[in-house]
C-alpha cells in the first residue's frame, strides 16, 4: 500500500510539472542532447557513482552503522559532525576506523562527514580518517565557503598519510557565502578532487535568516544555484535532507521536485525515507525501455564488431551507451 501511495503521489506531481534535460561532456554532446532530450529527466554523469540516496549514520553508534550497511544503499555517510554529541566525538572517530577496517559495506559508497574547519575538532577527525583513506570513497566537508578549505583538507590528509589515491571531497553548501562563491569553489575545487555539492537547507536558513515554509519557495534560488554549478562542472548535486521524516507525502513532493530541478540524489536521515527517494529518482518508464533497447543493441553490435548503431530512428554511440547503463542502474530501486 505504501508503495502504491508513493507511486500515485509521484504520478500526480509529475503530471503537473514535467522537465527534461540532458548533459553529456563528449565532443558530440549537443547532438546527443537533442537525440535524448525526451528520454532524460536528470543529467547523467556517466563516470560517477550513482548517488540517489546519501544516508547519514551517526558514527557514535555502532548499531546504526551496521544497520546502514544492511540497507544496501548507494552511499553511506558515517557522520562525525552534527549527528554526534561533542563528548562522543572521540568514540565516533574510533568507530569509523573500526567499521571501515572490519565491516563489509558491500556495494555502498563509504563517505565520512568530518567536523567543520571552523572548529578544532576537525584536526583529530582528519588524523583518524588518514588511517583509512585508501579504504573510503570520500569525505563530506561541511560549511565550505571557499576552495581553500578543500585544499586544507587535502593537505592535512597528505601530511598524516601520503598516498597516490585521491580521496573525493563532497562540499557542504550551507551559507549565503557558499552560494555566491559556488563558481570558485567548483572551478578551484576540481584540483582537490571535488566530486559533489551537498545543499544543507537548515544551516542555510540559519545563516541567512530565511524563514522555512512547507513549499520551500524561499530555497528555490539556492537549490537552483547548486544544481547549475554542479552540472556545469560535471559533479553531483545532492539535495537537502527532508526533516519531516514522519510525513511520507511531504517527502514524495520534495524528492520529486528535487529530481525535476536536476539534482542527482538526496540526503536521508531515516530508513523509511530511502524507498521514497529511490522511487522519486527512478527514471520514467519510456526512458527505461529506450535504455534497455540501447544496451541490447550495443551487445549485438559489439558481437558484429560495429560501433554506432540505430535505435528507434536515433543514432547511438558510446556516450549514449554509458547513459543507458546509468539509467538502468538508477531504475533498479532494489539495488
Amino acid at each position: 500500500e505504501k508503495g502504491e501511495m508513493i507511486s500515485a503521489l509521484r504520478r500526480h506531481i509529475v503530471s503537473t510539472t514535467t522537465t527534461h534535460c540532458c548533459y553529456n561532456s563528449s565532443s558530440t554532446s549537443s547532438i546527443v542532447s537533442i537525440r535524448l532530450k525526451k528520454y532524460s529527466s536528470v543529467p547523467e554523469l556517466v563516470d560517477r557513482p550513482i548517488r540517489r540516496v546519501l544516508f547519514f549514520a551517526p558514527a557514535s553508534e555502532r548499531k546504526k552503522i551496521q544497520k546502514a550497511i544492511s540497507l544496501g544503499i548507494d552511499s553511506i555517510i558515517l557522520d562525525i559532525e552534527d549527528g554526534v554529541a561533542v563528548n562522543m566525538k572521540e568514540e565516533a572517530r574510533n568507530n569509523v576506523v573500526w567499521a571501515v577496517s572490519n565491516l563489509d559495506f558491500g556495494s555502498s559508497e563509504i563517505l565520512i562527514r568530518m567536523n567543520g574547519l571552523d572548529t578544532d575538532l576537525h584536526k583529530e577527525d582528519l588524523k583518524a580518517i588518514a588511517q583509512i583513506r585508501n579504504k573510503i570513497s570520500g569525505i563530506v566537508v561541511p560549511k565550505v565557503d571557499s576552495a581553500s578549505q578543500l585544499e586544507q583538507v587535502t593537505a592535512v590528509l597528505e601530511k598524516h598519510n601520503p598516498s597516490s589515491k585521491k580521496v573525493k571531497l563532497l562540499a557542504g553548501i550551507e551559507s549565503a557565502k557558499s552560494i555566491i562563491s559556488l563558481q570558485k569553489i567548483c572551478e578551484e575545487g576540481k584540483t582537490h578532487n571535488l566530486d559533489a555539492l551537498l545543499f544543507s537547507a537548515e544551516d542555510y536558513c540559519a545563516n541567512t535568516g530565511i524563514i522555512r515554509t512547507p513549499g520551500a519557495l524561499e530555497l528555490l534560488y539556492a537549490r537552483s544555484a547548486v544544481v547549475n554549478h554542479a552540472i556545469a562542472h560535471q559533479i553531483h548535486a545532492i539535495d537537502m535532507v527532508c526533516v519531516n521524516y514522519k510525513d511520507p507525502q511531504f517527502l514524495v513532493k520534495e524528492a520529486t521536485e528535487a529530481n525535476q530541478m536536476g539534482f542527482h540524489g538526496k540526503q536521508a536521515i531515516h530508513p523509511s525515507q530511502i524507498p521514497i527517494i529511490y522511487e522519486a529518482f527512478k527514471p520514467a518508464q519510456d526512458t527505461i525501455e529506450f535504455a534497455r533497447k540501447v544496451l541490447l543493441g550495443d551487445e549485438q553490435k559489439q558481437k558484429e564488431g560495429k560501433g554506432a548503431f540505430e535505435v528507434d530512428g536515433k543514432m547511438i554511440d558510446a556516450p549514449v551507451v554509458k547513459w543507458a547503463h546509468n539509467i538502468i542502474k538508477r531504475a533498479n530501486i532494489n539495488q
